[in-house]
């Protein structure tokens, strides 16, 4: 199997099923990933600003309902997974198996009751922030200039939402947690954690990535780091965002953790039609235009720097041995 940890797609779902489309997963998206051999991925619930505070709720809500109707079109090509079995299942049936993340808190507010309203229907992972403060903690600013004054770790509701999360049998992602509440998670989980779309701090400065005893803590769990193709958090230097400098990130996080500790999170946003990211429209700010073209130019040549143990690990392995521990 080959699983990206992270893939906003929902947006364009949702987006384009309000301008009156249908089977947009079909239409826009199926055969990039199948000509990627993409065979799981996880969709993150990504809340934009404009919809808080209020409009959160509605909008997590409205993106699953037309995940369904998406599902209900295109039956023979996606299949809606909360566990690993269903995930290896869709897979023997040539179908793409869809988890479903919240990424951010903030569709819950600050009510832990709805928590198991997502996980009945469907959800079975959750980060605790996006880089912005919720009712949860503090995410990683992108910019430094953005970050809080006094940032803050976990509140409470956000240690609630990590122990609730393990009761459950949901999978708890850092990837946009600050470092004080990275530490806060490490310290309260029993169960393997990931950071689903996050580099090596080492490689590139970003509060986004992760330090070197971060990534150890994830490995020491048994979770996963997935490589993020979001090229600012590949190098600090304009010329150095290229595959080259993103199989390092790889090979730093093996040399650490070894190999069963990394993965893909892709993290491909240029790609999403509906997603607009700043002023500039103009911008690749990925390493790569779609699923496809990570295959062709980092995916599919890996096989010949990597052993085929290490590569399949590295491409889905690792992160379904994750979901089939937590989720079953």
């Amino acid at each position: 199997m080959v699983l990206d940890a992270h893939f906003d797609v929902l947006l364009d779902v949702l987006s384009y099923r309000k301008k009156g489309e249908r089977k947009v997963l079909e239409r826009r998206h199926s055969q990039n990933l199948k000509e990627a051999g993409i065979t799981a991925i996880i969709c993150s619930l990504y809340i934009s600003d404009s919809y808080l505070p209020e409009g959160a709720l509605r909008n997590a809500l409205d993106q699953i309902s037309a995940l369904k109707e998406e599902l209900e079109e295109s039956p023979e090509l996606f299949s809606l997974c909360r566990n690993s079995s269903e995930a290896k299942a869709a897979s023997k049936k040539g179908k793409i198996g869809i988890f479903l993340s919240l990424e951010g808190a903030e569709p819950l507010g600050n009510d832990i009751f709805l928590f198991r309203t997502f996980y009945d229907l469907g959800v079975r992972l959750i980060g605790l922030t996006w880089s912005r403060r919720n009712y949860a903690g503090d995410g990683s600013s992108f910019d430094p200039a953005d970050a809080p004054r006094h940032p803050g770790g976990l509140t409470k509701f956000g240690r609630e939402l990590v122990m609730e999360a393990q009761r459950m049998g949901m999978v708890v992602d850092v990837s946009h947690l600050n470092d004080p509440g990275f530490y806060e998670v490490a310290e309260l989980m029993k169960a393997p954690f990931i950071a689903s779309h996050s580099n090596c701090r080492a490689l590139c400065g970003s509060a986004r990535n992760l330090k070197d005893d971060q990534i150890k803590m994830v490995a020491d769990s048994g979770g996963v780091i997935g490589l993020n193709a979001y090229s600012p958090f590949v190098s600090d230097n304009d010329a150095e965002r290229n595959t080259e400098k993103f199989f390092e990130h790889l090979q730093h996080i093996t040399e650490i953790a070894g190999i069963d500790s990394v993965g893909l999170g892709l993290d491909l946003c240029d790609c999403i039609g509906s997603l607009v990211i700043g002023d500039d429209d103009s911008r690749q700010k990925d390493l790569f235009t779609d699923h496809r073209d990570a295959a062709r130019r980092f995916i599919v040549p890996l096989k010949k720097k990597l052993s085929h143990e290490d590569y399949e690990a590295f491409t889905g392995v690792n992160f379904m041995r994750v979901l089939e521990r937590v989720l079953g």
